[in-house]
């Protein structure tokens, strides 16, 4: 699909132009650190239907804190250890998980999960101004 051209009257890409603006929140005094959700191969969506298939849920059964090893360190927290992750709408208690290939000021919990486990209870409800999209990214 659009090997030769796009669906438009010219056949050419129209890309619009968005001024950048900062997040909703950014990290404080109080909240130090970035929070940012997603996904993992093994869930969709709200993990509704994946969390129903055993061998889904034995590679990832429960949401986690991926961090930079040396975030973890700052926070006396090693791979495996229980934390408290806390935003001014609520919190949440989830196994760490280390990995240089996370920013060492964010914190990754993937949203497969509902209930105490859903990490969006956590997030920014601030909405993108066009899109109307909450700001489920960054906190």
């Amino acid at each position: 699909m659009f090997i030769n051209q796009f669906g438009t009257p010219d056949g050419k890409a129209n890309l619009p132009c968005v001024e950048w603006k900062e997040a909703g929140e950014t990290p404080t005094k109080e909240y130090p650190l970035f929070l940012t959700t997603g996904r993992v191969v093994f869930h969709y969506l709200s993990g509704a239907q994946t969390r129903r298939v055993k061998f889904l849920m034995e590679q990832c059964p429960e949401p986690f804190a991926e961090m930079h090893p040396a975030l973890a360190s700052q926070y006396g927290l090693e791979n495996g250890d229980l934390v408290k992750l806390i935003t001014p709408r609520s919190h949440m208690v989830v196994k760490t998980k280390l990995t240089k290939a996370t920013r060492r000021d964010t914190v990754f919990v993937p949203y497969h999960w509902g209930k105490e486990l859903a990490v969006n209870q956590l997030t920014n409800p601030c909405l993108d101004p066009i899109s109307r999209m909450p700001e489920f990214k960054v906190c």
